[in-house]
């Protein structure tokens, strides 16, 4: 399918730095989040297919890299459907680069990359839903927000609403941490992916639970 893609990939991050290098999607944010998260995401997706070991038949990794790239390009904006909202912008951003087969396949990836499946459901019966390419751009999507970007995020975001410290362990503390952990890990959908998303929590759960410690003057 890579007829075009392929060879306008330079292009394509051009495109995505434009519109979102300068741009925050949130006030507490720093400015570019959403290009550099789609920077990882990409990233992350492509390790993943190559740890599962994908065929290219499957997953063609430019239109992966591509939906990667521009799947939160309307994030942020006030836009209640981000989803069809971005995929509607793309033929103006990224259409001469691209096929309109290819085009057509990034689209339909960014339109359902927040439909996760939940809990209870196999990889054989997701596979049956979405095509491998959706997956994996779901499972790394999720990845990139836990663990240590999640801290950093989370402290600029209490940091801007005037918090503290122990605002942040409050959520360790309460359980809201755990409940929203729990949450996500019924939306994986590869074990690998679930793997590397079960490390990253523990991650957190124990960078909270130093601080913890050290709020009380206790030394680590």
């Amino acid at each position: 399918m890579n007829r075009y893609l392929s060879t306008h990939m330079d292009d394509l991050r051009a495109a995505a730095a434009s519109v979102l290098q300068e741009k925050s999607s949130h006030p507490w944010k720093e400015p570019g989040n959403k290009y550099e998260h789609g920077l990882r995401t990409a990233t992350l997706a492509l390790k993943l297919k190559a740890d599962i070991g994908i065929p290219d038949d499957d997953c063609d990794p430019y239109i992966l890299t591509a939906a990667s790239w521009f799947h939160d390009v309307c994030n942020g904006q006030d836009e209640p459907d981000h989803e069809n909202a971005g995929a509607d912008l793309l033929p103006s951003l990224i259409g001469q680069y691209c096929s309109p087969e290819e085009l057509a396949e990034i689209q339909r990836i960014i339109r359902v990359h927040d439909h996760r499946c939940k809990g209870g459901i196999s990889i054989e019966e997701r596979l049956a839903v979405y095509s491998p390419a959706v997956l994996l751009l779901q499972d790394a999507d999720l990845i990139d927000h836990v663990g240590t970007y999640s801290v950093w995020a989370t402290f600029s975001d209490l940091v801007y609403r005037h918090k503290t410290p122990d605002d942040y362990v409050e959520a360790f503390r309460n359980g809201a941490f755990e409940r929203f952990a729990v949450r996500w890990r019924a939306e994986m959908n590869y074990p690998q992916a679930l793997e590397i998303y079960n490390e990253k929590i523990a991650f957190e759960k124990a960078f909270a639970e130093r601080m913890m410690r050290e709020l009380g003057g206790e030394y680590c």
